[in-house]
């Protein structure tokens, strides 16, 4: 959002947020008012858009190595001047225009965007025997919708300029692929949530409450909300609680962390709520209340499940023996390479008494099946050294990524596929979420609360390990 010469300017990026979180819309609608405190973006978000703004340059050299004319917009510069000259641009019948800023008709609302890409199509607009079609680089490799309803949102403003609107939108995602839509399959969809959002924005100021969602990450209001839950002692502070577990709750009378704790043995009958799970979520209320209030982290036993005990390992049971070769393995991949890359495999192992740790790095496809291959013909040795040994990792990923490596490089599947078969991979999560119920989130970086001091220095986070390989 934007005010100009006394008016408001939506963006795409507004309606998207809309659709998102609507108490998002209202929070930047004050914020145009009086200025609100935003949140700073931290290196991994800043990582993310230099990726981006790198895979849209990648794109533009790509438009310019085919020959095509290619003209460039303006990154700063006055809304209406700007598209202006895009419009100027479009009539010359420039093949791509680079940055492309389009506005509404005053009678069709007031929204102004900047296109990544408009791409020249032989198809006759009141600009002559050729008309434009939108493209958006995006630095996801699969779709979402709403980078959808953003090229909508530019279809709809591009079929004011000439007259016609385009016949598809298209999506540049961060593997290369291209993917093409036809706006009449959508256009229609998107007219609703226009008029949905102009509704909204013309009542304002809305009665809107913050919500926890996805993108709440991104949000840069997202301080406020946070600092009103703790002030309200929301629900959704409550560990591993849903959104419609929150809304049950709340029809009930139960509207705060402190009050689900303090239920009590006579608990009330919470519609759709089991009893089973009425109990998890009050006293997982009851660990967070006590943390709150004591300073220090709080855990408890989850009692055994004869029936599930007898027939499966749960919980600590999960545990083998320990073995002088036990190893833990961690594994660290890089999301914005194509096709994602492992590029480090780590392991902490004893030897001679003391605590040691290899580090198998890759930089590339050959350096990663090389590491890969290294890694595994540590622990072939280690296994024959130590025929009792097992590997302990925490959640699914470095199972589900060694079985990725064995089939992508062609190499070492019956060795990955022993160490399934024999029960050597150790989930630690599993053991944790069976076993304990904690104070705390169940993420690595959580539980350390109960055993090590807080992480010092710069990578206390996933984020921040591949902002660090990245440098």
């Amino acid at each position: 959002m934007q005010r100009r010469n006394g008016s408001t300017l939506f963006s795409a990026g507004d309606l998207v947020a809309f659709l998102e979180c609507e108490h998002a819309a209202t929070l930047a609608l004050q914020d145009l008012a009086a200025p609100l405190a935003r949140a700073e973006d931290d290196e991994s978000l800043q990582l993310i858009q230099d990726k981006g703004f790198a895979h849209e340059r990648g794109y533009l050299e790509s438009l310019r190595a085919r020959g095509l004319r290619v003209v460039s917009l303006p990154e700063k510069g006055d809304p209406a001047e700007l598209a202006a000259q895009t419009e100027r641009a479009m009539r010359e019948g420039h093949d791509v225009i680079f940055q492309a800023a389009l506005m509404s008709a005053p009678e069709a609302g007031p929204f102004f965007g900047r296109a990544d890409f408009l791409r020249r199509v032989e198809e006759p607009s009141a600009l002559g025997a050729w008309r434009y079609e939108p493209a958006d680089t995006k630095l996801a490799r699969t779709p979402k919708a709403k980078f959808l309803i953003q090229l909508c949102f530019y279809s709809d403003l591009l079929a004011q300029v000439q007259g016609a609107e385009p016949r598809l939108m298209h999506l540049v995602l961060g593997d290369q692929s291209e993917h093409a839509y036809r706006v009449a399959d959508y256009s229609r969809y998107y007219a609703q949530v226009r008029d949905r959002f102009l509704e909204f924005t013309a009542r304002h100021p809305n009665a809107t409450y913050p919500e926890r969602v996805d993108h709440c990450q991104f949000c840069p209001w997202r301080d406020l909300c946070t600092e009103r839950w703790k002030t309200d002692d929301h629900l959704n502070q409550v560990a591993g609680i849903t959104r419609t577990q929150t809304g049950r709750l709340q029809a009930a009378g139960v509207h705060t962390l402190a009050s689900l704790s303090r239920l009590g043995k006579e608990r009330p009958a919470i519609a759709k709520i089991g009893a089973e799970t009425l109990v998890k979520l009050q006293s997982q209320a009851r660990l967070q209340l006590e943390r709150r209030e004591s300073g220090k982290p709080k855990f408890e036993l989850l009692p055994l499940d004869p029936l599930i005990f007898h027939t499966s390992r749960r919980g600590f049971d999960r545990l083998p023996q320990p073995d002088a070769g036990d190893v833990f393995f961690d594994m660290e991949g890089d999301p914005f390479e194509a096709g994602g890359l492992e590029y480090l495999f780590g392991i902490r192992f004893q030897k001679n008494g003391a605590a040691r740790f290899q580090a198998f790095w890759a930089h590339d496809r050959a350096g990663e099946k090389k590491a890969f291959e290294q890694l595994m013909a540590f622990l072939a040795a280690r296994i024959h050294r130590y025929p009792a040994m097992h590997i302990y990792h925490y959640a699914h990923y470095e199972p589900t990524a060694l079985k990725r490596l064995m089939s992508l490089h062609g190499t070492r599947e019956a060795q990955v596929d022993e160490l399934l078969r024999a029960g050597r991979l150790v989930d630690l999560y599993k053991v944790v979420r069976e076993a304990l119920r904690v104070s705390e989130g169940y993420s690595l970086k959580d539980l350390e609360a109960f055993y090590m001091p807080a992480r010092q220095g710069a990578v206390r986070t996933a984020g921040a390990s591949i902002v660090q390989y990245q440098r």
